[in-house]
């Protein structure tokens, strides 16, 4: 408060003795214990308080609910007859509970909160989160304010207390995109077949005309003057990589349809399920960047010597650690890493699909099948699934969009999914409401967090 009212309440008391007039004092009194503890609440209100915010999952399968709970706690003797909190919280996801008043900021809401607390007392509000939207979700900051009981004076505090909610894409049976039931992707080798995985190597034995150069083992034709071949374990494991294509179709009214995305997207997800369910060993390649608002990019300034140099290699590794490039494996862990792979995927356009099918053209396992998810087709991307093909690999495209696709190009296995209407009805029916199971009991694919 402002000084001068310290010195009224002073005036006032002392104006009251000449004139003997006990009213003067008791208002004198008043002014000085108003303004003191106006003073007093104004200073200590945020201090010894704390705020918290919990999930009780921080990964979550598309359209389930989980619990939202906000603590305050007021850790002193003094009483907070009211405290304003606004908690930053992202638009996408839906939220009800007790005291829920949510204002819209852009992409981002505001849920307003007002508590009343005693002295040492904790208070917990909860609320339900409805992930019907897939990504990185964002919460946070937090704006404390607080006062007197009066009003007269409040003080302000803002919490960087950054929160990330991962929420899984949608996976769906393969029927939902009118694939066949019985081998969407060509038929499969018989399993007697065996073939060798060039990554394990278990023995060497002499050169054979006809060995691939790359099948020598230098080391040891060095050792024992003589050429050397691998021999590599051989292995019955079928494999499946899948390369999806970000880049969707541009709409001159609308602009970038995220529509379509989503369902390429879903798509993924659900082929590599099923792919991991039927014993593939499943790889994912994609021509964007994971969002990880979790890591900064860049570090501190470095002493200016070092500073372009240390700069351009953080970007670097933060480039490459953001890239989509998962290998093919058959573990439980590929699982997780595909769906939180699929989960971060962000609108940004990158190279081709071409460009990263031919970068890893070299590294795919032989007779490999290549499943292509994408919402544009062009006669480069044609030309080089025709090489896949040629190649030995069965190759099938996913075509996404709501204009009709051709069934069948370069000899190549064409199957539309649909486009923004598709979307819009796996989204309802797969969304959890009041009266439905949560996705993990009603579609009943098998996905395992």
């Amino acid at each position: 408060m402002n000084r001068r009212f310290y010195y009224i309440g002073l005036a006032i008391l002392i104006a009251s003795i000449p004139f003997h007039q006990p009213l003067l004092v008791v208002i004198g009194l008043l002014v000085l214990v108003i303004i003191g503890t106006t003073d007093i609440w104004s200073t200590y209100c945020l201090r010894q308080l704390s705020y918290q915010r919990q999930f009780s999952e921080q990964r979550v399968l598309f359209g389930e609910q989980i619990t939202l709970s906000l603590a305050v706690e007021n850790a002193k003797l003094l009483p907070l007859p009211w405290l304003e909190i606004e908690d930053t919280v992202p638009r996408a996801l839906t939220m009800t509970g007790q005291h829920t008043r949510v204002s819209i900021v852009g992409e981002t809401a505001v849920l307003e909160n007002l508590f009343s607390t005693r002295w040492y007392e904790r208070v917990t509000r909860r609320y339900t989160l409805q992930c019907n939207a897939r990504g990185v979700h964002k919460f946070g900051p937090t704006r404390l304010r607080s006062g007197d009981v009066f009003g007269f004076i409040s003080n302000e505090e803002s919490l960087e207390n950054w929160q990330y909610l991962l929420v899984y894409p949608l996976v769906v049976p393969l029927t939902r995109f009118s694939l066949p039931a019985r081998h969407p992707f060509g038929d499969r080798r018989a399993p007697r077949r065996l073939l060798e995985d060039p990554s394990r190597v278990i023995g060497i034995r002499d050169y054979v005309y006809g060995d691939s150069l790359r099948r020598i083992h230098w080391k040891a034709t060095a050792r024992t003057l003589q050429l050397q071949s691998k021999v590599y374990e051989p292995t019955t494991t079928y494999t499946m990589i899948l390369f999806l294509n970000v880049n969707t179709q541009f709409d001159t009214v609308y602009g970038l349809q995220p529509e379509l995305q989503e369902l390429a997207i879903c798509a993924a997800a659900s082929v590599s399920n099923w792919a991991l369910n039927e014993g593939y060993a499943v790889g994912l390649y994609a021509n964007t960047l994971m969002f990880m608002p979790e890591e900064s990019v860049y570090t501190e300034a470095e002493p200016e010597s070092k500073e372009e140099q240390e700069l351009s290699a953080t970007v670097a590794a933060q480039l490459k650690r953001r890239r989509i490039h998962l290998p093919p494996a058959t573990s439980e862990e590929q699982r997780s890493r595909i769906m939180d792979v699929l989960a971060r995927i962000q609108p940004y356009f990158g190279s081709t699909l071409e460009d990263i099918i031919h970068a890893e053209r070299s590294r795919l396992p032989a007779g490999a099948t290549i499943v292509v998810i994408t919402s544009t087709i062009n006669d480069q991307l044609l030309d080089t699934l025709a090489r896949l093909k040629q190649s030995g690999h069965a190759v099938t495209i996913l075509f996404v969009g709501d204009n009709p696709s051709p069934t069948r190009l370069a000899g190549l296995s064409i199957y539309p999914i649909g486009g923004k209407e598709a979307w819009e009805k796996l989204e309802d029916a797969y969304s959890t409401t009041d009266d439905k199971p949560p996705l993990s009991e009603n579609v009943g694919v098998g996905l395992q967090l």
